[in-house]
């Protein structure tokens, strides 16, 4: 038994270490890319070209620096859920271009509970920013979490066009990612329109986690 509990936390922390190394590669990935759009900047010379490399360059500094903001509280034992979310709308704000607002109470859960409904409250950001707006920059997000008995409740709203009738919930790999998140928490997910797309995620609180990092990892293979 002890045999066995030593080998199982050995492929832990080789799992960790690879985690690591990805979140790692990725950050080095987007700034490699980000320095690539500078270069091509300073050859150009259209104005209107070096405004879009330069606004492609602030967008993906942006996405490396919430990549390594939800990398950072994934191994916190506990996270307060309000100050979380005001750096998590500043960040995603510069990501997506969207206006973010949050509002969180003094609830708090894990690292990994954080980085997880962190990564789901950016795919509903990303979602909003493609359909809710087309694109447009400055439309309007509002993210909440709160506390309800033995849950945590996590609220993304826009004020776009709202969702497609019949369709409420579904979309691409966004929504597969969050759907993942959702069943990993073993929580629920509701959709509904109401002067915009609003999403719902409720998950009970965890009183103790192990130390998994997965900012930006491959949902979809759960």
């Amino acid at each position: 038994m002890a045999r066995e509990l030593s080998k199982a936390q050995a492929r832990l922390a080789v799992q960790e270490r690879e985690i690591q190394e990805l979140n790692h590669r990725v950050a080095n990935s987007l700034q490699l890319a980000a320095d690539m759009l500078v270069f091509e900047q300073l050859r150009s010379r259209d104005p209107h070209a070096q405004a879009a490399l330069e606004a492609s360059r602030a967008r993906l500094v942006a996405v490396g620096e919430l990549h390594r903001y939800l990398h950072e509280h994934g191994g916190k034992a506990s996270v307060d859920l309000a100050p979380f979310l005001a750096g998590l709308g500043e960040a995603i704000a510069r990501s997506t271009g969207l206006s973010c607002t949050t509002r969180g109470d003094n609830a708090a859960v894990t690292g990994d509970m954080a980085q997880q409904l962190g990564i789901a409250a950016n795919e509903f950001a990303i979602n909003a920013a493609k359909h809710a707006y087309h694109g447009r920059p400055g439309g309007k997000l509002t993210i909440t979490a709160r506390r309800e008995g033995h849950e945590v409740v996590l609220t993304v709203a826009d004020e776009g066009e709202g969702l497609p009738v019949g369709r409420a919930g579904q979309g691409g790999l966004g929504m597969s990612i969050v759907a993942a998140i959702v069943r990993d928490l073993k929580g629920t997910l509701s959709a509904q329109s109401r002067d915009g797309a609003i999403f719902t995620i409720r998950a009970p609180i965890a009183t103790a986690a192990p130390r998994v990092d997965r900012s930006f990892q491959a949902w979809s293979e759960d």
